[in-house]
């Protein structure tokens, strides 16, 4: 295409591309070589640097989050103080009332990524402390950004493996002295109280217990070592030739759903499953797991076991996902397609893909943008995070006789503290204290007044 025309005149279109790629060499050379910490951007800050998802240098990273959306990143808390850092991003495990960045400046975001167990930070469940942060992304499909389908990590995930015949699982019970059920669990006295479920649950039928927690049986040799390779193929192989997978969480929540049921699934393990109360929304189909809230008592859900287990028509009935079309819930379908982060069994990000915390690190950035710009048209900002972003229930014994003991369940108590904990948190913070490790003396002037 000619620059000049033949009257002489200059292309006005072709003269614009050309400055407009004049203009972005400039920036992509300036970005290269110039130093980040020299570019008048906004600055997030990562309060726990264990999971920044950036390199652990002092240097400020540059994130650049599409649609004019740019911004710097670091996890070095001396950044707080830096006149452009607008936001903060906590992770819900490692967020504790007595280090927090005080006093709270009214021009930073208080933004919540929380992927573990709600039993992790009970006050977390607590509209007192949830309320102090801006935006969220947690298991919760309420919060801002949500991290629900973590372990959902694609529906070939659920459909790809071909499951072990019924035959050979029937013939592992027949000649090997498989149980039906299996059970790998190492993590005890949780807040779901499952170890109490299962040990009722084994009077009943038969379970194959592996880990440290109800162990009656020993991994083979060579998987000895298997809860730190839960996705090795050899393991995978194992559990797939057991009819029925226990797949219990440590607590229960919305939406809080882990890799042990998923897992299940993937290797064609029928799961039972204690956990999130509508973990059906997320399932392939309406007929894929077991779950023991659905019946009376530990014995019911071994009657029903042993009626699958003995009708293998039936059985293979919860199998169906892994056929072609057997993948019916159109709100998983949707999801997982409009999802805009991806995850894999190995807790490692592929090439070219977006993880969770890079994802929520670019919303946060695009919300100050947009902060930004309103503030520029005199529009004021108040948007709070609220409970249905990561609210649980309080934790209770897993069956009904157990409730009757004397004495309040260990966790109920833990979730009644961490409610004072909440409040006290929040009339800290709401008082303008300017030194976090003041929290204490908020804590105990609160539980005075309610002594009082």
């Amino acid at each position: 295409m000619n620059f000049i025309s033949a009257k002489g005149s200059v292309d006005d279109v072709s003269y614009l591309h050309v400055f407009n790629l004049l203009g972005y060499i400039i920036v992509l050379f300036h970005l290269i070589f110039t130093d980040p910490s020299t570019y008048d951007f906004p600055v997030i800050l990562w309060w726990w640097k264990n999971v920044c998802p950036h390199d652990d240098t002092p240097t400020l990273h540059y994130i650049n989050c599409g649609g004019g959306s740019m911004c710097l990143a670091s996890s070095e808390r001396y950044h707080l103080d830096d006149p452009r850092t607008k936001a903060i991003i906590f992770y819900g495990s490692s967020v504790y009332p007595d280090d927090l960045p005080l006093p709270r400046k009214v021009d930073h975001l208080w933004n919540l990524i929380h992927e573990e167990s709600p039993m992790n930070n009970y006050m977390l469940s607590h509209a007192a402390f949830v309320e102090l942060f801006n935006f969220t992304a947690t298991f919760r499909r309420e919060s801002d950004y949500p991290l629900t389908s973590q372990n959902i990590y694609s529906l070939n995930y659920l459909t790809d493996r071909k499951p072990v015949s019924t035959e050979d699982k029937n013939r592992k019970i027949r000649e090997q002295g498989y149980a039906p059920v299996l059970y790998i669990q190492s993590h005890s006295n949780v807040a779901s109280d499952r170890d109490t479920y299962v040990q009722q649950l084994m009077k009943y039928v038969a379970v194959d217990s592996y880990g440290k927690c109800l162990h009656n049986k020993d991994l083979p040799e060579s998987m000895r070592t298997a809860e730190d390779s839960f996705e090795a193929e050899e393991f995978l192989d194992f559990i797939a030739h057991y009819k029925f997978h226990i797949a219990f969480e440590n607590a229960i929540c919305r939406d809080y759903m882990t890799e042990k049921l998923m897992r299940a699934l993937h290797v064609g393990s029928i799961p039972i499953y204690l956990g999130s109360p509508v973990v059906q929304d997320w399932m392939p189909n309406n007929n894929s797991v077991i779950v023991a809230q659905d019946f009376e008592s530990p014995e019911d859900l071994a009657n029903y076991i042993h009626f699958l287990n003995e009708n293998d028509k039936k059985y293979e009935e919860f199998l169906k996902h892994k056929l072609n079309g057997g993948i019916t819930n159109s709100f998983l379908v949707n999801h997982l397609r409009e999802r805009k982060w991806q995850s894999h069994p190995s807790g490692s990000p592929e090439s070219g893909d977006v993880n969770m915390f890079l994802g929520f690190e670019c919303y946060v950035c695009k919300q100050i943008h947009v902060i930004s710009r309103d503030r520029l048209l005199n529009s004021s900002f108040s948007r709070t995070a609220n409970i249905s972003h990561t609210g649980c229930q309080e934790p209770k014994k897993s069956i009904k006789s157990a409730s009757k003991t004397k004495g309040d369940f260990y966790w109920t108590k833990v979730y009644r503290q961490q409610e004072d904990k909440a409040w006290s948190a929040r009339r800290m913070v709401d008082s303008g204290e300017s030194n976090s490790s003041q929290f204490y003396r908020y804590h105990r002037t609160r539980s005075k007044t309610q002594q009082n």
